[in-house]
């Protein structure tokens, strides 16, 4: 009878551990595309920064040259 309710224990703690994996899997998976995202944002944000910063320095110059 001893061994019968061991390995009850036993399985029911290895089928909540698994359930438990099961979602910090998930999790893991929402979290790495959400960085992954926030990433992508942040990217289409300095390359439009850097190209506006270029613009900016071209007309800079230009009047620069108009002016002297």
């Amino acid at each position: 009878m001893q061994t019968d309710y061991n390995a009850k224990y036993w399985r029911s703690r290895s089928v909540r551990r698994n359930a438990e994996n099961k979602e910090l899997k998930k999790r893991i998976k929402e979290l790495k595309a959400g960085r992954e995202n926030w990433k992508r944002k942040y990217m289409l944000n300095r390359d439009r920064l850097l190209k506006v910063e270029k613009e900016l320095n071209f007309i800079k110059k230009t009047i620069g040259k108009i002016i002297f």
